[in-house]
C-alpha cells in the first residue's frame, strides 16, 4: 500500500479542522496533530495559514473542476454539455458536501491571500478548458455569442446560489424536478 504524500495529508487534514473549527479559530498546530506531521513537514509546504487555505481551495477546486470538465467534449452536443456541466456539478456537491462548504466559506470569508496563485491556476486551466468548448460551439451556431464571464454566470449561478442551502442539511439531496429545472434554465439561458 503506497503512503499518502506529506502534502496531501496535511491538505486533508487542514480540510477536516477548518470545517470543524472555522478558518479562524482553526491553529496551524491542530492541522499538524490531525495529519500526523512535524512542524518541519508542515511549515515546508505551508509557511502560513493563509498559504495552506489557498492550497487547500485550489486542491479541492481541481477536484470539483475535473467532475465538471468530464462533461464536456468536442463530440458532445451543446445542449447534452451545459445540462452535463449541472449535473456534473449537483452531483459533485452532494457527493462531497464538506468539500463544497469549504470552497464557500473559503471563498467568501476572505481567508484566501490576495495572490492566490494555486487557485488562479487551478481557474485558469479549467476556464480554458471550458471557454474552449464553448468557443466551438458559439462558432458551430449551437451556443449564443456571450462573454465568457456572462456564459459562466448564466449557466452556473443559479446552482452555485443554492449550494449552501443543500450542504446546510445533514443529508444533502436535490429532487429529480429541482436538477431537471437548473439543467433546464442552464440550457435555455445560452442556447443559439
Amino acid at each position: 500500500m503506497e503512503a499518502i504524500p506529506t502534502r496531501e495529508r496535511v491538505l486533508e487534514a487542514a480540510a477536516k479542522v477548518f470545517l470543524e473549527h472555522g478558518f479562524t479559530a482553526a491553529s496551524m498546530d491542530q492541522v499538524r496533530q490531525e495529519a500526523g506531521v512535524s512542524n518541519g513537514s508542515l511549515y515546508h509546504h505551508f509557511p502560513t495559514k493563509a498559504r495552506l487555505a489557498d492550497a487547500l481551495y485550489a486542491y479541492t477546486l481541481r477536484d470539483f473542476h475535473a467532475s465538471l470538465l468530464a462533461a464536456i467534449g468536442p463530440r458532445v452536443s451543446a445542449e447534452a454539455g451545459v445540462k452535463g456541466l449541472i449535473r456534473a456539478y449537483l452531483q459533485w456537491v452532494l457527493q462531497h458536501p464538506d468539500r463544497a462548504r469549504l470552497l464557500h466559506k473559503l471563498r467568501r470569508t476572505g481567508d484566501l491571500t490576495d495572490t492566490a496563485s494555486e487557485r488562479n491556476q487551478a481557474n485558469e486551466a479549467a476556464f480554458g478548458t471550458v471557454g474552449e468548448w464553448v468557443r466551438q460551439k458559439t462558432e458551430a451556431g449551437e451556443l449564443r455569442a456571450l462573454p465568457f464571464p456572462v456564459w459562466l454566470a448564466l449557466v452556473f449561478s443559479p446552482a452555485l446560489s443554492l449550494t449552501q442551502q443543500w450542504v446546510r442539511k445533514p443529508e444533502p439531496s436535490v429532487a429529480p424536478k429541482v436538477r431537471a429545472a437548473l439543467e433546464h434554465a442552464a440550457w435555455m439561458s445560452v442556447a443559439a
